[in-house]
């Protein structure tokens, strides 16, 4: 097998919601699945997230800044991480489909922590994103 084989097939990848507890897939009212599409950890958007985190603390450090990190702290870059890849969603809530805005993802994400950690997951995929 060459390397070269091995290409970045899509910087999105959706994501089929199921039940937490039931591990059923989870439709809406409409009878479509609940989906969020969100960038991998290959595309353009993780990468450049992530870097402006590590350089806002570099430059902290620089600045003679705080450069001992949290735990808060890192989760919250995460979370920050996340919410910026989220792409879309077809999801319901309260009877409808929320828009789609970074606040609302953030919130619904801190609301339905299981959603939050099924998107990681799926972020960090290689095979989500990678075609042979």
């Amino acid at each position: 097998m060459d390397l070269n084989a091995l290409e970045v097939k899509s910087d999105t990848s959706v994501v089929k919601l199921y039940h937490p507890i039931h591990n059923t897939a989870m439709v809406n009212d409409d009878g479509s699945d609940m989906t969020i599409t969100v960038h991998g950890k290959y595309s353009k958007r993780y990468r450049e997230i992530q870097q402006n985190q590590q350089n806002a603390r570099l430059k902290r450090a620089e600045r003679g800044g705080k450069m001992k990190l949290t735990a808060e702290e890192i989760l919250a870059d995460r979370l920050d991480l996340t919410v910026g890849c989220v792409d879309s969603w077809n999801i319901q809530l309260d009877g409808s489909v929320p828009e789609c805005t970074p606040a609302n993802v953030r919130s619904i994400f801190q609301r339905f922590p299981w959603m939050r950690e099924n998107i990681e997951l799926e972020m960090e995929d290689t095979q989500a994103f990678l075609s042979v």
